[in-house]
């Protein structure tokens, strides 16, 4: 067999990979990498994609991971192209998806030598993975311990669960590169069970309390969670829930979702439960987290991962469980209900939600138009958000969509973001929502187009800079903010649009906008970005005053 132990040992790798369920792989071209290209390439079927940019690559990896809810690989060449998959390991470890990155590598003789392509890869990503091993090179010796085997078993344990994360394998190669592409027998699909966690919960002391009656449940980023069993929980035991736009609860025909709660807790924190269930990862609203951080009522978070996201603060229980095990279970304690205390949360809702409705008639803003856009999506559709303020907004005025928001919430980074929308593009329908700041910075993202003729709406709010800023305390440093904040970039998207094959639009902020039937395009939407933060402010003032006015005729303010 021509180069019989590298075509083994690579070969059995990707059969390894694709038996524990990894299906799909992200291939940056370089040479060092041609064994682990090749056999994925070759393997019957295994689905390959072509990125350029692994940067990119690498977070359109974390696209396909939200799109199928399995694991996905990464592959490069040796040098500094592995380390342009540092931001997006970070998010996936954050996040806790399962990307398998796979590192070419010089052989050992060539390591710190000053050969050329040749840096050190070992532990490079050791603050942000989950596992990681780097490989011996393939030779004659015989071992009686099957390596591959044994990693492959190890790392499957971290392809889903509460253990679900990102793994990485370094792989040195020795000249010459090329495998026997013949030996497709090596390939031959045999699906294995990734190792499993189990843990028995001790649920009795949520049952205590639950008899305080007066409970709540604020649900945050559980982007692709079952939650069925707690909406169940709520109705039986009638609590609030709020919802964020991540839980993609909102959607749901239920009295008891509460989408408003990022608004509502900016003017009126004075609530006391008798206990607080938190789900999922944190919320987006600060307004939120710092009521969480203040308020003396016992907390409980329900989520299925070892290592618990215990911001905004510590809870009093970490319950390590699927959302609907939990809510299975507690949903048959007998229900302690308040009568009046989720009443009073539907009226502020209510009344909340009215105001927003207003609002969204009568401003013109990036948040009103974000509003009229997203109304126009229906329910197989996803809208991908940019972090800074297409988050925020879809928070404040995504109140009665019907699409399913998605968002990089793990390290919460600019970048990156066009290239997870396109990679959930694959799979899904995907509008993306996105800042002119971020969209230049990903602006590579968008070869994907070109190379796998990929369907996106892409909607940039051009507020000529970083709008996020002109709400913090920098804004007032007006000789500084400009420069160090505000960074106007003064690009004409039309450009970017022609260049990777989209059709174009471009909108002023009073425009009546609507969407084009699903296919490539950029819809460029000018806005302001003090006009932005005046609009938000107002907003906020007459939710203020509607809010004070229902709580002044209702007694049972708590």
């Amino acid at each position: 067999m021509k180069n019989e132990q590298l075509t083994k040992q690579v070969f059995k790798t990707i059969k390894g990979l694709y038996d524990y369920g990894v299906h799909e792989v992200v291939i940056s071209p370089g040479s060092r990498s041609t064994p682990l290209a090749m056999a994925c390439e070759v393997h019957p079927k295994m689905t390959t994609y072509i990125h350029p940019d692994e940067r990119s690559a690498a977070f359109f990896a974390l696209g396909l991971i939200k799109a199928t809810k399995r694991p996905v690989a990464v592959i490069c060449t040796s040098g500094t192209a592995a380390s342009n998959y540092m931001p997006a390991v970070s998010e996936a470890f954050i996040s806790r998806l399962p990307l398998v990155v796979i590192t070419s590598d010089r052989p050992h003789e060539l390591r710190n030598v000053g050969a050329p392509q040749a840096i050190n890869q070992v532990r490079m990503f050791t603050n942000f993975v989950n596992y990681e091993v780097d490989f011996p090179l393939a030779d004659d010796f015989q071992s009686p311990h099957n390596f591959v085997d044994a990693v492959l078993l190890q790392a499957s344990r971290f392809f889903s669960g509460p253990e679900s994360g990102p793994v990485h394998f370094n792989m040195p190669f020795r000249e010459p590169l090329v495998p026997d592409l013949s030996a497709t027998e090596l390939l031959t699909v045999e699906p294995k069970s990734p190792l499993t966690y189990q843990k028995t919960v001790d649920l009795e002391p949520v049952r205590q309390l639950m008899k305080r009656g007066s409970g709540m449940i604020i649900v945050g980023d559980c982007q692709n969670v079952d939650l069925s069993q707690l909406l169940l929980f709520a109705a039986i035991h009638q609590l609030p829930v709020f919802a964020d736009p991540l839980s993609h609860l909102r959607h749901q025909d239920s009295p008891y979702i509460l989408s408003t709660g990022d608004t509502l807790f900016k003017v009126y924190k004075n609530f006391n439960p008798g206990y607080i269930i938190r789900v999922g990862k944190p919320v987006v609203s600060k307004a939120v987290n710092q009521w969480l951080a203040a308020v003396k009522s016992p907390q409980i978070l329900v989520q299925n991962t070892l290592q618990p996201d215990t911001f905004p603060v510590v809870p009093d229980i970490h319950l390590e469980m699927t959302a609907n095990d939990c809510f299975r279970q507690l949903a048959e304690e007998s229900p302690v209900i308040n009568r009046g205390w989720f009443e009073l949360f539907a009226h502020l809702n209510a009344v909340v939600v009215n105001v927003i409705g207003q609002h969204i008639h009568s401003v013109n803003d990036e948040g009103t138009i974000f509003a009229r856009l997203a109304r126009q999506l229906k329910e197989d559709d996803v809208i991908f958000l940019g972090n800074s303020m297409p988050i925020r907004d879809c928070d404040t005025f995504f109140i009665d969509g019907a699409a399913r928001p998605y968002c990089n919430r793990g390290a919460n980074g600019i970048d990156g973001v066009v290239s997870t929308a396109m990679g959930m593009a694959v799979h899904k329908k995907v509008t993306l929502v996105i800042g002119d700041i971020s969209f230049f910075h990903d602006m590579n993202g968008l070869i994907m187009r070109k190379l796998e003729d990929i369907d996106i709406r892409i909607i940039v709010m051009n507020n000529n800079g970083g709008g996020i800023f002109s709400y913090l305390p920098q804004k007032e440093e007006e000789l500084l903010f400009e420069r160090l904040y505000g960074t106007p970039l003064d690009l004409d998207f039309e450009h970017t649009a022609k260049l990777y094959g989209f059709n174009y639009q471009r909108h002023e902020i009073y425009d009546k906008i609507q969407l084009p039937s699903f296919g490539a395009h950029i819809i460029e939407v000018m806005t302001n970005r003090q006009d932005n933060v005046t609009a938000h402010e107002e907003l906020t003032e007459r939710v203020r005053e509607a809010v004070y006015a229902e709580l002044s005729l209702n007694n049972t303010a708590r």
